[in-house]
């Protein structure tokens, strides 16, 4: 263009130059909002303050309500122990819901185990004229039952709660851990857990088992009645399980001793601990008369016997009552 006047070559440039900047602005606002800005930055900013154990906060990003349940997992320890050891691999693409909504897929990781799991936000409108505002869509807390018809109290990450009638409700947030266990001098049920997702009802069933320590405070009982019993002298020791029938006449002394033991084995039925029958062999040892000869002999039987018993267990007060027919 030699025939253009270098005027008309600075404007050209000028607004060249003005319209690379405008692009560049524009390409800048876009990638600004979209990792800046964009859902994905609402769902980083919620981990966070779960992860900081502000509960408050949290429930304020998600636009939660708060269901009608045990609260003991919102704030505090019991919040930041129930995303503790969480990784997020992956915050995906957001999916188009229609009606300015959105899904974020999550990929995330609890001690090696993966799972993925969804937000849904919807668009709030522009911030600074440029930027999107994205907010949760307003949803209620998902829930976690624990069941544990033998216990009345639970560890719920890290906390101890609560169990009326052996059964609670508690609330909790989306991507959380919850683990339950109990431990106890006589009873202990292993660690039961789940991930919590956006709108998931959970259940963890504790199933309480006897420690050793109770076994053996429960055996110490039975050996200590039965050795009772063996202080009798008479055939049939009233009140307890084994006894000698015999034709002939019997003098005293009269002595009981225990042959054999029962071994103590532990149930539950219905939330209740049940001692399964209990089952040894008494030996007695007399002198005996036979009624037509007037002969004495020595008189030594075993005897098998058989008789229940009844068990509770109340806190770290445990007490057995035997039941004989």
């Amino acid at each position: 263009m030699q025939g253009t006047s270098p005027v008309i070559k600075a404007v050209a440039s000028w607004l060249l130059a003005l319209m690379l900047t405008i692009a560049a602005a524009v390409v800048a606002v876009y990638f600004v909002n979209a990792k800046a800005y964009g859902p994905e930055h609402q769902i980083r900013a919620y981990l966070q303050t779960v992860a900081d154990g502000e509960g408050g906060q949290a429930l304020g990003l998600l636009h939660a309500s708060v269901p009608e349940a045990n609260a003991a997992l919102l704030d505090n320890d019991g919040l930041r122990a129930s995303v503790k050891g969480l990784e997020v691999l992956e915050v995906g693409e957001p999916e188009d819901l229609g009606e300015d909504r959105v899904q974020v897929p999550v990929r995330y990781a609890y001690d090696g185990t993966e799972g993925t799991t969804g937000f849904v936000l919807e668009n709030a409108g522009k911030h600074w004229m440029f930027f999107d505002t994205w907010e949760f869509v307003p949803s209620a807390l998902p829930t976690v039952q624990v069941n544990a018809p033998a216990l009345r109290e639970a560890n719920l990450n890290g906390v101890r709660v609560t169990l009326p009638e052996g059964v609670n409700t508690f609330a909790a947030f989306p991507l959380s851990r919850v683990a339950a266990s109990y431990e106890s001098p006589y009873l202990a049920a292993p660690e039961q857990h789940t991930v919590v997702t956006a709108e998931s009802e959970e259940q963890l069933n504790l199933a309480p088992e006897a420690t050793k320590d109770l076994i053996s405070k429960v055996d110490t009982s039975i050996r200590a009645f039965l050795d009772e019993c063996t202080a009798a002298d008479r055939l049939a020791p009233p009140g307890c399980p084994f006894y000698h029938l015999t034709n002939n006449r019997v003098d005293q002394p009269i002595k009981w001793s225990i042959a054999q033991y029962p071994q103590v084995k532990l149930t539950q039925t219905e939330g209740r601990w049940v001692l399964s029958p209990l089952t040894g062999t008494a030996r007695v040892t007399a002198t005996q008369i036979d009624l037509f000869t007037g002969a004495k002999s020595p008189l030594v039987a075993e005897e098998g016997f058989t008789f229940n018993a009844s068990l509770r267990v109340d806190g770290e007060e445990v007490s057995v009552t035997p039941q004989v027919d």
